[in-house]
């Protein structure tokens, strides 16, 4: 059970609404979607105070400056009036002992961290330990009125915050508590966007490192290390899209890490490290920004010694459903579950060159503050959604109900700023059935969009769903022939004229159990409503898709292989972006009734 603690699952707010001196640190905020509470004693506005990054001598004082005015402003008005003056805070999210995630109020912001299953590593407080050295901060990440407000580290390329001469950084996370019998292979992520400026003249960094430890962390043992300089530069190469709108330039988000086997049995300690060294970068847009730190326990891991090849579940433990869908049955009863949800869901195996989990680690999400519910109501705090997603097996199809939230920033929407088009929507929580053949037939008689579609090949609205359980829609927008690629956010979606959140090109916010890095086939990212896999940008090692001679893809951005069979692959900057037409026999599906 993958699962999320303290302060570490929840972005920073749209503007602040309680403060405090906390080792430096700023407490809690809320999410985008109106305006905050007055505070008591506050002098400089929260959006400024966010925009200004201020050192932490700055913070402590104005938070001396604060509290005294505060303090005078308590003795001039009474109970009542104090209370009518405050707001509500939103939720900030802890573990329970049966590690179901709580609203709390959060002590300290800081990026999102999933932990290891099952519940091993987490510290007493629930909080890993996270330490910032040289120019390396926390603060936004992006104006929050454009970006959603979320906060996590930063580490600049074009700036000596310290003043010690040198422009490098990096940022610690340690994690105690390590079990090895609960197994010793895991994956570390992070979820990077690395802006368009960003420079450095050491060419081993920025680098990922995991060091380990026994004893409590106080023994080093052993350290792996992995730079991600040749990984960001092709993704520069590989998913540029020149129609995407200038104002937010061609950095995305994207998950950088790889797998890795604790060396020694005693190890009970981690630290993972992100660090830059020589940083050249010029102007604003010259820093990386961590939006999240993902370790996971790999299931099935075991104690397997080879590094090079992380553990996959035994053949005997797999569990055929139909077509390429197993059951992972290690450690349980061999009866299919009636319910995959959050708690089960790297138990459905998909079955290519490897088996995959698609859905593991995409099932749960959040309802923000300044969405919509379903009733069409603005949601008044943040609410944390364990099961966004849930699967069904029922008859020949793959069932899922999705509330369609996206599990990752997005932009602010509605888009007054017009930082990227103005979009007038907002999102909106949804009750969406998708029905999904577990084996798809190709049809016959398909037919692929032609370069305006005016052959309606594919719908407008939803034309499949990704693993995190957003939809896909056809490239094109509101108007039929205008393609969307300049009006999305940074995670390629945006709400519709029904307030549904939606991709119309390769989704790179969504998470996988394999990294997407360019080192070999893109793993499964979604289906299209025909039942074909939708997989992201790579055929092989450094070798795109869209751009392959051997098994050259199709106008339906589909192609096929022994061992996945016929589909599709997503072509960054490349018309028609996800899919070009269905290339199997698609039922009905059905949205959510409102």
């Amino acid at each position: 059970m993958r699962f999320l603690t303290n302060s570490f699952k929840r972005p920073m707010l749209l503007m602040m609404v309680v403060m405090s001196l906390v080792a430096g640190g700023i407490v809690m905020s809320q999410p985008p979607g109106g305006p905050p509470p007055f505070e008591l004693g506050r002098l400089i506005p929260p959006g400024l105070r966010q925009q200004l990054d201020l050192t932490p001598e700055q913070l402590k004082g104005i938070e001396a400056l604060e509290a005294e005015t505060k303090g005078r402003l308590e003795k001039i008005l009474n109970k009542e009036q104090q209370k009518m003056a405050a707001g509500p805070a939103g939720p900030r999210g802890r573990l329970d002992r049966s590690n179901t995630l709580v609203p709390v109020l959060a002590e300290k912001p800081g990026p999102i961290v999933v932990a290891p299953e099952p519940l091993a590593v987490v510290s007493e407080n629930g909080a890993p330990k996270l330490e910032l050295q040289g120019d390396a901060f926390e603060g936004a990440l992006g104006d929050p009125v454009k970006e959603g407000g979320y906060r996590g580290i930063r580490l600049p390329s074009g700036s000596d915050r310290n003043g010690d001469g040198s422009r490098s950084g990096a940022a610690t996370l340690t994690i105690n508590g390590l079990k090895p019998q609960t197994g010793r292979w895991y994956s570390v992520k992070m979820r990077l966007l690395v802006q368009d400026d960003f420079k450095v003249s050491n060419e081993k960094t920025p680098r990922l490192t995991v060091a380990f430890f026994k004893d409590n962390g106080t023994n080093s043992l052993d350290s792996i290390s992995k730079p991600l300089r040749e990984s960001i530069e092709r993704d520069k190469v590989s998913l540029r899209d020149a129609g995407t709108n200038k104002n937010l330039g061609q950095a995305s988000w994207r998950w950088h890490g790889f797998d890795f086997r604790t060396p020694f049995p005693e190890v009970d300690t981690l630290k993972i490290t992100v660090a830059y060294e020589n940083g050249e970068g010029a102007g604003a847009n010259s820093e990386i920004w961590i939006s999240e730190i993902d370790l996971t326990l790999i299931s099935g891991g075991g104690d397997a010694p080879s590094p090079k090849a992380p553990p996959v579940p035994r053949p005997e433990n797999l569990v055929r459903i139909a077509g390429r869908w197993h059951f992972d049955s290690t450690g349980v009863s061999r009866d299919i579950p009636p319910r995959f949800d959050h708690t089960n869901a790297h138990r459905l195996v998909y079955l290519s060159d490897r088996p995959e989990t698609p859905f593991a680690g995409n099932m749960s999400s959040w309802l923000r503050r300044g969405y919509l519910d379903r009733d069409g109501n603005p949601v008044p705090k943040d609410q944390y959604i364990p099961d966004a997603v849930t699967l069904s097996i029922e008859g020949t199809h793959l069932v899922m109900r999705s509330r369609n939230l996206p599990n990752h920033p997005t932009g602010v929407f509605p888009d007054r700023s017009r930082w990227i088009d103005g979009n007038p929507n907002v999102i909106r929580d949804q009750s969406f059935t998708w029905r999904l053949p577990l084996e798809p037939r190709e049809n016959p008689r398909h037919a692929a969009m032609d370069a305006t579609n005016s052959n309606r090949a594919l719908p407008m609205g939803p034309i499949g769903v990704a693993a995190n359980g957003v939809v896909f829609y056809n490239p094109f927008d509101h108007i039929a022939e205008a393609d969307a690629v300049w009006r999305l956010d940074r995670c390629c979606g945006h709400p519709s004229p029904m307030q549904e959140y939606h991709y119309h090109k390769y989704p790179v916010c969504v998470n996988t159990p394999w990294l997407d890095d360019g080192a070999g086939h893109s793993p499964l990212i979604g289906f299209a409503f025909d039942g074909f896999p939708v997989y992201g940008p790579y055929e092989s090692a450094g070798q795109l898709a869209k751009d392959s001679k051997a098994t050259p893809l199709n106008a339906f951005n589909l192609h096929e292989d022994p061992a996945r069979g016929p589909h599709y692959h997503v072509t960054p900057g490349r018309f028609p972006h996800i899919i070009g037409g269905y290339w199997g026999v698609v039922e009905p599906q059905r949205r959510g009734r409102r």
